[in-house]
């Protein structure tokens, strides 16, 4: 059966790196046979959560009023979501940590995701720099109970288009076409 996939790319660069493991992920999972939505949310007009609970008494509605709510209902039907990212500063991106901050809203109305995946690709020549970037990955996944499909991890790719030809775009690819 069909799944209906959720990649969030959470870059904010156009066309690079991040973007790239994504589209060969997707590719894949097009292949498996599954529902893809790209939200690329790295450029969109997304607030942090604001804590003030509106959600808890209204069914999950979130108050603000920005891209958020376009990308509400895809996430609400959505089996997978998986974040296709850079890392920053050894971090998560700012806009893949807003992104996640308002899924909060799960709590007055849960999403039926329950499986996830991690595309990140960084500078560093080092990969245990993104120990703490994946650990943050891993320990939201298990808060919302999402089972972990896989992670593809890349390093050593900093320029626009530095990726093509790494052996991480046929992983991406991979794992897209084990979504079943």
């Amino acid at each position: 059966m069909a799944k209906k996939v959720v990649v969030v790319h959470c870059s904010p660069r156009a066309k690079g790196n991040s973007s790239m493991l994504a589209d060969e992920f997707i590719r894949g999972a097009e292949e498996a046979g599954n529902q893809v939505t790209r939200m690329d949310v790295g450029r969109a007009s997304i607030h942090g959560c604001m804590a003030c609970e509106y959600c808890f008494s209204h069914e999950g509605a979130c108050v603000q009023d920005d891209d958020m709510q376009q990308l509400y209902p895809a996430l609400r039907e959505a089996d997978v979501l998986v974040y296709a990212t850079p890392m920053y500063f050894y971090n998560l991106p700012a806009q893949m940590r807003a992104f996640e901050d308002r899924t909060f809203c799960q709590v007055g109305k849960p999403f039926n995701v329950k499986q996830t995946a991690l595309l990140l690709c960084f500078e560093d020549k080092d990969i245990t720099t993104a120990d703490a970037a994946v650990g943050t990955f891993r320990q939201c996944a298990s808060y919302c109970k999402r089972k972990i499909l896989g992670e593809v991890i890349v390093n050593g790719v900093y320029e626009k288009g530095a990726i093509a030809g790494n052996p991480g775009l046929q992983e991406a690819y991979q794992l897209g076409l084990s979504i079943r």
